[in-house]
């Protein structure tokens, strides 16, 4: 087994999208998945869902697991992954962890090393309505239109990931160390996936591509920024402010002799955001990023952490 140090990289994204996720529909009506907070409803897209399309993404864009079996069984009852499914032939059950049952051994699990929050709007929803009857197919079909009513939002959401470093590419219960450079692969794979992230929903293709990035490689497994990316509307410019203050304050904590503002970095679409240039003041010029080298930055991270 491996003696790296621990670590942790955690990223947090705002990313601008519509109506990600629908709960089970009622009737005609197809409900959005929501929270209440503050006498007010949030759209949200499942950690489940996030996690299904950066799975999908993996096997599209790197082929991942793609020229083995399927490594999950409903033999017991219950789908899990199979006996023999191991994080060394399955990239899936490497990040993203498994529970399998095997003869003599029992129910083995591994949590996931890739953490995954929903992400969920910065913008309250007002619950509005799409009215469809797919009229063009009744009448080319002389039948009565089908009729549909679909709850939208459209808003800035954000997610965060972390990822457990040291626990990448090892796992006690297969007596399983794969090599520095296959561990650092792996999450370069992962990084690069959330750079270009859509998601596939009702017809549409969503972009869940960043607006702006935070975060790095941390000598603790914590998700600094998760719930600290809050937004403004300015209705006279039509243009978003990022609340720089709360960022500021997660910056200037230290743990274990190291603080957050050395470790971490910021990606930012140029010109979306009205106050950009106080959020370039937040960091040293060499740790602002476009969204591409932030990615890349955090990579270097990693390639470093496991000497690759």
């Amino acid at each position: 087994m491996s003696n790296l140090k621990p670590k942790g990289l955690t990223v947090s994204v705002i990313f601008d999208a519509m109506s990600l996720n629908y709960g089970e529909s009622t009737g005609h009506i197809s409900e959005l998945k929501k929270l209440s907070r503050s006498g007010e409803f949030l759209s949200y897209a499942s950690r489940q869902a996030i996690r299904y399309d950066i799975y999908r993404m993996l096997k599209e864009l790197f082929s991942i697991d793609s020229d083995k079996e399927d490594p999950l069984t409903s033999n017991q009852n219950v789908v899990q992954f199979k006996p023999e499914a191991n994080i060394k032939d399955y990239i899936e059950a490497d990040l993203f962890g498994y529970m399998k049952t095997e003869k003599n051994r029992g129910a083995l699990t591994r949590s996931a090393v890739v953490r995954i929050t929903p992400a969920i709007s910065l913008e309250p929803m007002f619950l509005d309505v799409e009215f469809g009857a797919n009229l063009n197919f009744a009448q080319r079909a002389k039948t009565d239109p089908d009729l549909f009513q679909f709850e939208h939002h459209l808003s800035l959401y954000s997610y965060t990931i972390t990822i457990e470093l040291d626990r990448v590419g090892e796992d006690p219960n297969d007596n399983i160390s794969l090599e520095p450079f296959e561990k650092a692969k792996r999450i370069g794979m992962v990084l690069d996936v959330l750079k270009v992230l859509n998601r596939n929903i009702k017809g549409r293709m969503e972009s869940l591509n960043p607006l702006f990035t935070i975060g790095g490689v941390y000598n603790v497994k914590n998700p600094f920024f998760l719930g600290r990316l809050k937004i403004k509307f300015n209705p006279e410019t039509r243009k978003y402010l990022l609340e720089t203050p709360v960022i500021s304050s997660v910056l200037e904590t230290s743990f274990n002799g190291e603080n957050v503002r050395d470790s971490s970095h910021i990606g930012i679409v140029s010109g979306y955001w009205e106050n950009e240039e106080e959020i370039r003041n937040l960091l040293l010029k060499d740790k602002i990023h476009n969204i591409n080298d932030f990615f890349e930055s955090l990579k270097k991270q990693v390639n470093e952490y496991y000497g690759v």
